[in-house]
């Protein structure tokens, strides 16, 4: 009775590991097999950029990412990338995207975004970010996970923050090289109309002259405006060396663009699937933040190639631009825009945090 007892428990716990390698098979078999006859889930993705592989960073990424997806899940899916604004503007495929039916993925730009999600302006205060190694640990960190945690309220959820064009920004201008704030006194600087870059710019003290971009040109050639600060990449997309002669790396501003999916159809994936885009997307971003860095190098070599004199700002210097243009974000920020204090402290705080443990993990993994 003994041994017969052992035996069918013996059996038993066989039978229920056999099953448990079965249920793992099937569900692997399914992935790698495809789906069945008509059952292909379609994932469109909308954005604003060139349908082009080698001028920007965001195509390729997203072709990329459909290569990666539909590769691994056995062509479960199949992803239709609308690039050049084939589907609207990016109020509008947000507002698709929320929906989830016509569009499932898009990838606005920080202003577009924070007009969907309020708090991200704290992420676009001047001087955040000291290096784009900073930059990129935060975007990939927990704190920014939780950071993005109240989308899904608004029917979005967070895949992670591409380099728009590079990250940082330069100044152009047709005036003189800036190396310091006396330089920018009474210098009109073409910006969006966005009342952060608007009170950025006046705190350093320039003249901030807000336009939309289809003036910036004319404007930039009678001196209505004297400069513009923007990714580096979009000298060489306009030929602003035609009406601009000076290039300052001003980095006051860290560009970014968001990627986001719908909640509603992202949840109706299975656990499987929704691991398989995740996987994909956080490859894309890395592939996406290199190309970036490329064409924003490139893009300065061009334009001293074309005549244009580039510069950078001593550390001093620097520092006393930071401190001018944090004062007048940080009194924009708060008291007209109304952002709690401790989330703008907060998320500096966390930055500086990442920085200086990025310091010493280098120090002790690579300087042994």
């Amino acid at each position: 009775m003994i041994r017969s007892a052992v035996w069918l428990q013996t059996f038993g716990r066989a039978a229920r590991l056999f099953a448990a390698v079965l249920a793992v098979g099937a569900i692997w078999a399914t992935l790698l097999a495809g789906p069945p006859a008509g059952a292909v889930e379609k994932l469109a993705i909308a954005h604003l950029y060139p349908e082009n592989l080698t001028n920007n960073e965001v195509h390729p990424a997203m072709v990329y990412f459909k290569t990666l997806l539909e590769e691994r899940t056995g062509g479960f899916y199949e992803v239709e990338i609308f690039a050049g604004g084939q589907l609207g503007n990016e109020v509008e495929t947000l507002r698709e995207t929320q929906d989830g039916v016509t569009i499932q993925m898009t990838i606005p730009s920080s202003g577009a975004f924070s007009s969907f999600y309020r708090k991200y302006q704290a992420i676009v205060a001047p001087y955040l970010f000291p290096d784009k190694l900073t930059a990129w640990a935060f975007f990939d960190s927990a704190f920014m996970a939780d950071f993005m945690g109240g989308l899904p309220e608004i029917g979005l959820r967070y895949l992670g923050t591409m380099d728009d064009g590079g990250g940082f920004v330069v100044l152009t201008n047709s005036l003189r090289p800036v190396y310091s704030k006396a330089d920018l006194v009474g210098m009109r600087v073409r910006t969006e109309e966005n009342p952060s870059h608007m009170a950025i710019m006046n705190a350093m003290g320039a003249s901030a002259t807000p336009m939309a971009w289809g003036d910036v040109i004319p404007a930039l050639a009678t001196q209505t405006a004297h400069a513009q600060f923007n990714a580096p990449v979009v000298i060489a997309a306009f030929n602003l060396w035609d009406v601009q002669k000076y290039v300052t790396y001003l980095n006051h501003i860290y560009n970014t663009l968001n990627w986001v999916v719908s909640e509603t159809w992202f949840q109706a994936q299975s656990e499987a699937h929704r691991l398989e885009i995740l996987r994909a997307s956080r490859e894309a971003i890395l592939y996406s933040r290199a190309l970036a860095a490329h064409l924003s190098i490139q893009a300065v070599e061009e334009s001293k190639k074309k005549g244009m004199v580039v510069n950078t700002i001593a550390a001093d210097d620097l520092a006393e631009l930071r401190r001018m243009s944090l004062a007048g974000y940080r009194e924009w920020a708060i008291d007209e825009f109304g952002l709690p204090a401790e989330l703008v402290d907060g998320v500096r705080a966390e930055v500086a945090r990442i920085h200086e443990e990025l310091g010493r993990t280098y120090l002790r993994r690579y300087a042994r």
